[in-house]
């Protein structure tokens, strides 16, 4: 199974500097974790593209993959900003 390559129009919804910074981060902390980033690029093209966008609209790099009523609240309790708790502890994205 493979997922289809992120297209310009998926790029285009997150600025290209929190794009590069997002995908130096992942790597820097895969590296440094021990935790491995998805044998499928694309996956994690799309989830650095996710975090970028969160990065511009709210200035954090909150979780892609949840929906979140009040994306203030969740930067208070720091829960779901990347690298989340669930992240740190199982070593293992969404």
């Amino acid at each position: 199974m493979s997922i289809d390559q992120p297209t310009d129009a998926d790029r285009a919804q997150a600025s290209e500097q929190n794009t590069s910074r997002m995908w130096k981060f992942v790597e820097n902390f895969a590296d440094k974790s021990g935790s491995y980033l998805h044998p499928q690029r694309e996956i994690t093209e799309f989830l650095v593209i996710g975090l970028a966008r969160n990065i511009d609209e709210v200035g954090r790099p909150l979780c892609p993959c949840m929906f979140f009523e009040d994306k203030q609240e969740e930067i208070r309790k720091k829960e779901w900003i990347c690298p989340c708790e669930e992240m740190q502890r199982w070593k293992y994205c969404h």
